[in-house]
């Protein structure tokens, strides 16, 4: 394994794994797993034409950011036609989704790895309820989550919450979190969970789980309680009532280091001018996550649900004690909260190049 790694780090460099890379059948030649920037967003209404519409715009303007780095589009449980494409022979998502029936189920997975099944950082992937699902009432929620390259967010510092805030407003967003997270592989998440486990483990600010599954989670609270909390937080406004409204929240958050941008359905918390990813050796409890992890408490998912499958050879999963550890990675005692306001003074703050005009 020595000599395979050696080899795929002087193809791909740094934040790019290999396929299956803990399994007892790997590591294997392909891209398995990839670091980026990610936004998951939860809300409803994907069997409506109106809420397709909105998916579809969403698309519009990350297309139009992403265009020349897609690859392939993946479909779940198409109605019709065969369930890949390669990018440039795809029908357009508006004619897909029109020849569509509310009982037809939206599942949508742009990505731009060089074969069909490897992770890239450029993903896009929408994933919601049938009509007669979403009726039921107990089905949990649709779910959008989209990506770009760590570097791209460098280069253009409100690239990212430019699309975050606009598309939990064309959504009518229930929740939704933003920050640094590792792509899997769209056809082989399992066999590279184990990978995402460990790199978790090593750096708290990384997401984690599959918002396809988390969407599911009706029981666990996923429709009105948050599953993380990152770089960007979006709350709806019966949350944002339930935590003591904007007031409590601008007490608790200070603007010098937390924007807050309304979306209509309610706003979008940005937890300093980047995303951080918090290496547990460094600090696994940046005051800059810590805060809003608290102040937000009572409208967080609690740490009941298993975010892998169980392990099949040993490999580490994010099941049981692991999966509520992660969950809970940023809470700390309430009479420690002061230390991290004064930690907070220290940690670097909002500037005009890293805010949307429309701040709060």
């Amino acid at each position: 394994m020595g000599a395979f790694m050696a080899q795929w780090n002087a193809k791909h460099g740094h934040g790019v794994m290999p396929g299956a890379m803990l399994m007892k059948n790997g590591p294997q030649d392909y891209v398995g797993a990839t670091l980026c920037v990610r936004g998951t967003l939860y809300f409803q209404g994907s069997a409506t034409p109106e809420v397709r519409e909105a998916i579809c715009k969403c698309f519009d303007a990350y297309e139009a950011i992403a265009k020349d780095h897609l690859t392939w589009l993946w479909r779940d449980s198409p109605p019709e036609g065969p369930d890949k494409f390669a990018y440039a022979e795809a029908p357009p998502l508006r004619a897909m989704m029109r020849k569509m029936g509310p009982d037809d189920h939206v599942g949508f997975a742009y990505t731009g790895g060089e074969k069909a099944h490897e992770a890239s950082p450029w993903c896009f992937f929408a994933s919601g309820l049938r009509e007669w699902q979403a009726k039921l009432g107990w089905n949990g929620l649709d779910s959008l989550v989209f990506s770009v390259p760590r570097e791209t967010v460098e280069q253009n510092p409100t690239l990212f919450q430019r699309l975050f805030v606009d598309f939990a407003k064309l959504l009518k967003a229930e929740h939704g979190h933003a920050g640094f997270a590792f792509n899997l592989s769209i056809t082989r998440p399992q066999e590279n969970e184990a990978t995402e486990a460990v790199m978790v483990s090593k750096m708290a600010g990384l997401d984690a789980g599959r918002a396809g599954l988390i969407r599911s989670w009706h029981e666990e609270g996923i429709d009105d309680h948050l599953v993380n909390i990152g770089w960007l937080t979006a709350i709806n406004d019966a949350m944002v009532e339930k935590v003591g409204g904007l007031s409590t929240l601008r007490s608790e958050l200070p603007s010098g280091w937390f924007a807050k941008y309304g979306y209509g359905n309610g706003i979008v918390i940005q937890a300093g001018p980047a995303c951080e990813i918090a290496p547990v050796e460094l600090d696994p409890k940046p005051a800059i996550y810590v805060l809003p992890a608290m102040a937000l408490k009572a409208v967080r998912m609690a740490p009941s649900g298993d975010l892998h499958q169980g392990s099949q050879d040993g490999e580490p999963k994010l099941t049981g004690l692991a999966s509520a550890a992660w969950f809970s990675r940023f809470d700390v005692p309430d009479e420690e909260l002061m230390r991290y306001k004064t930690k907070l003074l220290n940690e670097p703050k909002l500037t005009k190049e890293t805010l949307l005009p429309e701040a709060r």
